[in-house]
């Protein structure tokens, strides 16, 4: 798996890794904090976790968080809220 550097790559990949019932529950979802430690956690571990800042400011950038410090929490939170959307538009 290639760490993603943009909103098309990560959706990229997690439309092909969720199943059709994952993408459902995503949407269906009032909260995607109820994803944090799931989905949210794979996220952080394989694709924030041990990048440069220089790839991380990128990615968040991306995700339209433009601020000098990010957290690696607030970036999963984002993609998912953006994968959300893009699933939606999508249907």
């Amino acid at each position: 798996m290639n760490l993603p550097s943009n909103k098309k790559e990560c959706f990229a990949q997690l439309d092909d890794m969720l199943s059709e019932a994952d993408k459902r529950a995503i949407v269906e979802a009032e909260d995607l904090f109820e994803f944090h430690f799931t989905l949210g956690l794979w996220i952080r571990n394989n694709w924030l976790y041990d990048r440069s800042e220089e790839e991380l400011e990128s990615l968040s950038k991306a995700f339209g968080i433009d601020v000098p410090y990010f957290a690696t929490d607030d970036l999963s939170s984002e993609i998912l809220e953006a994968y959300k959307k893009y699933l939606k538009r999508n249907k």
